[in-house]
């Protein structure tokens, strides 16, 4: 947190919404969902953990997102809220951890892809995370279907990865299940993304599938290359694999933080001559590189198998 400065984001409520959050908070308890959700709508970037929690807690909660949501200029950098909430949405959502969130948040995958833009690859699979073990069998059949878009399909099977891990009982059954799809999908750029989430079981049983996989030209090899595979299943990049748990299984709550806003606020609003970073807040930028990228160090390998993970705090 920066210093002298609070966590209901008082000061950049003031100067970004005008309005006083000092005053707010109190009427909060009182006020229905609906004028809520409308209050989030209206703070645009700036929603706090105060009242985040508060819409979570709120029975008919994914009823008034699910009305936010359906509402395309909610979406719009120029409507309502700026574009933020929606994926002030997605988080609540993964606080929320009902079936009926899940289920939400899954068609918002589903339909809103291209609105999601770079959150669907990098945050979105830990939200679905959030949601538990509960979450494992509707994951499932969501990666089933062949008519989502390669990137979409693939948040829930990174989920299932990091679930088997997260609950051991069901590795065997969440490892059995991708490669299952390894073999069933048409989809040669989803087959890499699922060849890539089999790699942390560290199983060498895997690999004849994923071989005769790419023998059949059914991976797309500039999704992942097979010598990539291998290396991660002998355990080269293990901590690589420590780095993603710990991201994919971070606090949906992080995201209404003070620094995760002011990281935001800078990177969306700050101008470039007046843009002051401090060394704090230049580490959540660097998880924003997709794991997928080419490594800004320049070596030429995907950021994923090379400096992620390794940066300095």
């Amino acid at each position: 947190m920066t210093a002298g400065k609070d966590e209901d984001l008082s000061d950049l409520i003031r100067s970004r919404t005008e309005m006083e959050w000092d005053k707010l908070k109190a009427k909060i308890p009182a006020m229905s969902t609906k004028e809520l959700v409308e209050l989030m709508v209206e703070l645009k970037l700036y929603v706090n953990r105060n009242l985040a929690l508060e819409i979570a807690k709120r029975e008919d909660a994914v009823f008034y997102l699910r009305k936010m949501i359906q509402d395309g200029m909610h979406w719009r950098s120029d409507g309502p809220g700026e574009g933020w909430s929606p994926i002030h949405a997605i988080h609540i959502l993964a606080l929320i951890k009902s079936r009926e969130a899940l289920e939400l948040l899954l068609d918002i995958i589903r339909y809103h892809e291209d609105d999601l833009s770079d959150w669907l690859t990098e945050n979105v699979s830990s939200l679905l995370v959030a949601f538990g073990e509960d979450a494992i069998e509707s994951l499932k059949e969501f990666t089933e279907d062949e008519t989502l878009e390669s990137f979409a399909r693939s948040t829930a099977t990174t989920a299932l990865k990091v679930l088997a891990k997260k609950f051991p009982q069901h590795e065997n059954d969440i490892k059995l299940h991708l490669i299952e799809l390894l073999k069933s999908t048409g989809d040669d750029t989803f087959a890499g993304l699922v060849a890539d989430d089999l790699t942390s079981f560290h199983d060498p049983s895997v690999i004849p599938e994923i071989h005769r996989a790419f023998e059949m030209g059914r991976i797309d090899e500039m999704v992942i290359r097979e010598e990539e595979i291998i290396d991660t299943i002998n355990g080269v990049y293990h901590d690589i694999d420590e780095s993603e748990f710990k991201r994919y299984t971070e606090d949906p709550l992080n995201h209404f933080s003070r620094e995760e806003i002011e990281y935001l606020h800078n990177l969306h609003y700050a101008k470039p001559e007046k843009k002051h970073i401090e060394p704090a807040e230049a580490k959540p930028k660097k998880k924003k590189i997709g794991r997928n990228e080419p490594c800004p160090c320049g070596s030429g390998k995907k950021y994923k198998k090379c400096c992620m993970g390794k940066e300095k705090s």
